[in-house]
């Protein structure tokens, strides 16, 4: 029997071949696995986006309820020069310049005294000045009175205003995107103030 000296040789050349480069089925699983990776690197990045987004509208909503909240801290509840006798805007407080106590942010007052309460937009600051570079941002403001036991009842069933002694503030912070058809809710900031 002879031995045939070619034949181990071409054994090895077809290993060889073989381990050289990769198969088809490796580079459908390295295309499929870095393709996952890049997905979610991707799903990542959306996620911290939107998070970020969030984050930056709540902190300007919690930043312009404050505003109202400071202007009002030094005002009295009712007027100087009036007192309860007349509630809301008195006739020539025509906007927010003259403003001088709180309940005149309670708006026009009906005869059963509930206020219709006062909308910025733009926003003010603590200084009264409009922040026109918000856009979309308005902040809309309630005042109720309340009694002392029952301080989280909603608005329409609070008592008239100049009832009570103790009166509660709202700020609710909308904001409308330019894709919203109508402002949404971003926060909402309430405070007692006892005359």
């Amino acid at each position: 029997m002879g031995t045939h000296p070619h034949k181990p040789h071409a054994a090895n050349r077809r290993a060889r071949t073989r381990s050289a480069g990769f198969t088809l089925i490796e580079a459908a699983l390295t295309t499929v696995i870095v393709g996952t990776g890049v997905l979610a690197i991707v799903a990542a990045q959306q996620a911290y986006h939107m998070k970020n987004e969030w984050a930056q509208r709540t902190g300007t909503a919690m930043l312009l309820a404050n505003e109202i909240r400071e202007l009002t801290l030094t005002l009295p509840v009712h007027d100087p020069i009036t007192g309860a006798n007349h509630l809301g805007p008195e006739p020539d407080e025509t906007g927010i310049a003259d403003y001088d106590d709180v309940d005149d942010f309670a708006g026009a007052v009906s005869g059963s005294g509930y206020g219709a309460g006062a909308t910025f937009s733009p926003p003010i600051n603590a200084l009264r000045q409009p922040l026109n570079d918000l856009k979309g941002w308005s902040q809309v403001v309630k005042v109720v009175n309340v009694l002392t036991d029952n301080i989280s009842v909603s608005d329409n069933m609070a008592q008239p205003l100049g009832t009570t002694d103790l009166v509660r503030v709202t700020v609710r912070v909308m904001h409308q995107g330019p894709h919203q058809d109508e402002p949404s809710l971003v926060t909402q900031l309430t405070w007692l103030i006892e005359r």
